[in-house]
């Protein structure tokens, strides 16, 4: 049997820049500095994305702290890789890989699968092209072919990332708990707000430790009577729960597993094919046992109404029941960072970030840590199609929750400005460049994308000021007010310079300079709040409007006229 708890199939970055291949106990406490293990160097992102998840749950299962003081005790003092193989042992046998029993992520019973047609293993992989793709020859930018045979340990990577992240695939194929390409974030405590590493903190250890679930946690998002045997924790130890309406199936409910299926969860009813030895397509390893296929069937298990504790949640209205973020085209942004790392971010209750995250506010004040770093990865898929794989970094910031309020009403005024100074600039550059900007074709969405881009670092800054510890509250609110009211001239500048960019004025005709000039100092009137969409700007960010406003300015020039006349 193939046991990924003792198989040396995780590529592991160590602190002196080696990749060494070992088992999961690598990651206990390291007899030497150098041979720490910093990081996973798998062989695509996706992989390393799942796997740390998958860690994290296989942690969470495996130590089950049962509260905060446990937790932190492990924190100080991580185990040893004896202590922790010791504890990865005592779980159920359920990570074989191969074998008649049970098998790893896997459909339990061959039969289920045997009149199945065999699968290219390469289809594992999210971004491999479907059949109609590869019909219509759109496999331009990434080609079929890539994998025909792999190795275990990339079958396994494969097989625990298509059950994590699955997407849409067709009629009874389901999607994985959080539904395809869900958004994750992790908190990362070895590197501060800025990104800077901590010289005490860098093992993968941390990483990983800093989101584990003590069993207080999980108990906490259990609904009542929720069973709890092994097969509810990892669900391919028993008969696959189908969710065939037809045949008498139907969803999973949170109510009807133990909350760690989370992490383990199971859409997809697979069962690996294997062939003899040879060498990895994927990693260029030879293994003495490569897997050449699969088998699978539809209708595995429907997950609904779960909230994972690694990714942010949303809703309509109150009422509403809470629905995984995904991540969309445009990326992630500064504009997004309030939702995803605070906890007060929403008033009205329809946004919420991921639990872990909530979690390390509170740990990382025990800690003695004043920021993190947060990691928010995961697929944008259009249906079942991969659009790009998201991945990056933003600071979070541990906060009580009165300075969590304070910088979430900061945060959202100054988005709330950017918005508005980006649609300022997008009308400046279009009456800049066509005569007759309304009926102007193409996307100038990038003009936008550039404000928030040069705005980030004052942002991140900014929000870094109001943080800072050794602030009282009202010395926050102080220094809140006063960066915000300085925020405006760091609008106005980066909004001129994109401008500039995509606007230069040199060896134009006449009067395409003439509209250049004009839409310039529109937009420079808007940025210091001469027009309407300027003071919308002035009152986002709480600013007094200049001369009182229209109104107010309007009023003063006919009171200077009638005194004249």
């Amino acid at each position: 049997m193939w046991d990924i708890r003792l198989e040396s199939w995780i590529p592991w970055r160590l602190a002196n820049g080696n990749v060494a291949w070992g088992p999961i106990a690598q990651l206990g406490r390291a007899t030497e500095p150098a041979l720490e293990v910093v990081g996973t160097a798998c062989p695509r992102p996706d992989f390393d994305g799942a796997l740390h998840e998958f860690l994290i749950g296989l942690l969470s299962a495996a130590l089950a702290p049962p509260d905060e003081r446990a937790w932190r005790a492990r924190w100080d003092e991580p185990p040893t890789p004896d202590a922790l193989q010791a504890a990865l042992d005592a779980l159920p046998p359920a990570f074989d890989l191969d074998g008649d029993g049970p098998r790893f992520f896997q459909e339990r019973s061959a039969s289920d699968l045997a009149d199945c047609d065999l699968a290219p293993i390469e289809q594992l992989l999210i971004d491999t092209p479907g059949d109609q793709g590869l019909r219509l020859n759109k496999d331009l930018f990434v080609k079929r072919g890539r994998a025909a045979r792999v190795s275990r340990p990339v079958a396994a990577m494969a097989l625990l990332t298509m059950q994590t992240y699955a997407p849409a695939g067709g009629a009874g194929h389901r999607t994985g708990l959080r539904g395809g390409g869900p958004l994750s974030t992790l908190v990362d405590p070895r590197f501060d707000a800025a990104g800077r590493p901590r010289a005490e903190r860098q093992s993968l250890w941390a990483r990983l430790w800093a989101n584990v679930e003590t069993v207080e946690q999980w108990s906490e998002r259990t609904p009542a009577g929720a069973p709890d045997g092994p097969a509810d924790r990892f669900p391919w130890l028993a008969p696959t729960r189908h969710s065939n309406a037809k045949s008498g199936g139907g969803p999973t409910s949170a109510a009807r597993a133990h909350a760690l299926q989370a992490y383990f969860g199971m859409p997809r009813r697979i069962r690996l094919e294997f062939g003899e030895d040879g060498r990895c397509d994927l990693t260029g390893r030879d293994d003495a046992r490569l897997v050449v296929g699969f088998r699978m069937r539809n209708y595995g298990i429907q997950y609904t109404d779960w909230k994972h504790p690694l990714s942010p949640h949303r809703r309509a209205k109150p009422a509403d029941a809470w629905l995984p973020v995904h991540p969309q085209p445009e990326g992630l942004g500064w504009r997004d960072w309030s939702a995803l790392a605070l906890r007060t971010h929403d008033a009205k209750g329809t946004r919420e970030p991921a639990a872990a995250v909530v979690a390390f506010a509170r740990r990382g004040r025990t800690l003695g840590l004043a920021s993190a770093r947060l990691h928010a990865f995961g697929y944008d898929m259009d249906n079942m199609k991969a659009r790009g794989w998201l991945d990056a970094a933003m600071p979070a910031l541990v906060a009580t929750d009165e300075r969590q309020e304070i910088l979430s009403d900061t945060a959202r005024r100054l988005a709330d400005a950017t918005g508005i100074a980006g649609s300022a600039l997008l009308g400046g550059v279009r009456r800049a460049l066509f005569r007759n900007p309304d009926a102007s074709g193409g996307d100038l969405g990038a003009v936008r994308t550039e404000l928030w881009d040069a705005t980030e670092q004052a942002f991140y800054a900014l929000m870094a000021d109001v943080a800072d510890p050794a602030l009282e509250e009202q010395d926050a609110l102080a220094v809140a007010d006063r960066e915000r009211r300085a925020f405006v001239d760091t609008l106005r500048d980066a909004a001129l310079t994109v401008f500039d960019r995509w606007c230069p004025a040199g060896g134009l005709a006449p009067d395409v300079l003439r509209r250049r000039v004009v839409a310039r100092h529109d937009l420079r009137s808007a940025l210091t709040g001469y027009s309407p969409l300027g003071e919308k700007l002035f009152t986002a960010l709480e600013l007094p409007l200049p001369g009182g406003g229209r109104n107010a300015r309007a009023a003063t020039r006919r009171t200077r006229k009638e005194t004249t006349a």
